[in-house]
């Protein structure tokens, strides 16, 4: 074989090498910029989940909403303490949904977290909000649909998922130290 031939299929498959390991490392370096922009965004929100208030207001919701008020008159037939309640707790789980709905927010991680309580959330809400798309006269229902959606994604997330990604997390992390 000619030296100039060899030498250009070398040159070749070096340059093949470079490029493919490049685009490699730009899909994983895109891959942790969008990880990093959703744990920002969790921080972000989980900050209003510190608030003795917040979670005063979520029980509230959870366990008295319904015992105390007739879903009959919809949301805007709440009295101000329990609609100041209902609009801060909903509204903070439907800013989940919409940052997820835009591909802001993995709505997988979300609902990992979160699960248990935005389906509690929901079953205390539904009856208020069901009646309220009626005296909205939406039949199709739109009002809060994507926190329905969110309440249906987190129903049909399974109890243990949250056990399953910790132990693949840790499987990943044996793996990284053992090939270090």
């Amino acid at each position: 074989m000619d030296s100039s031939v060899v030498f250009n299929v070398v040159t070749t498959a070096i340059a093949v090498v470079a490029v493919v390991t490049s685009i490699v490392f730009s899909v994983r370096q895109a891959r942790i910029a969008r990880h990093a922009n959703h744990i920002s965004v969790m921080v972000d929100l989980l900050a209003e989940f510190r608030s003795a208030q917040f979670h005063e207001q979520h029980d509230y919701v959870c366990t008295r909403l319904g015992a105390e008020h007739d879903p009959e008159a919809g949301v805007r037939g709440l009295p101000g303490e329990a609609k100041a309640a209902f609009y801060n707790i909903v509204y903070y789980y439907q800013s989940f949904a919409n940052l997820a709905v835009f591909g802001l927010l993995d709505e997988t991680l979300m609902v990992t977290v979160l699960r248990t309580r935005i389906t509690s959330v929901w079953q205390a809400v539904r009856p208020f909000v069901e009646r309220e798309r009626e005296l909205r006269g939406e039949g199709g229902g739109t009002y809060l649909s994507i926190f329905e959606e969110l309440a249906r994604l987190a129903a049909e997330l399974p109890p243990e998922h949250v056990r399953d990604q910790m132990a693949e997390t840790r499987r990943r992390l044996t793996r990284l130290r053992m090939m270090r």
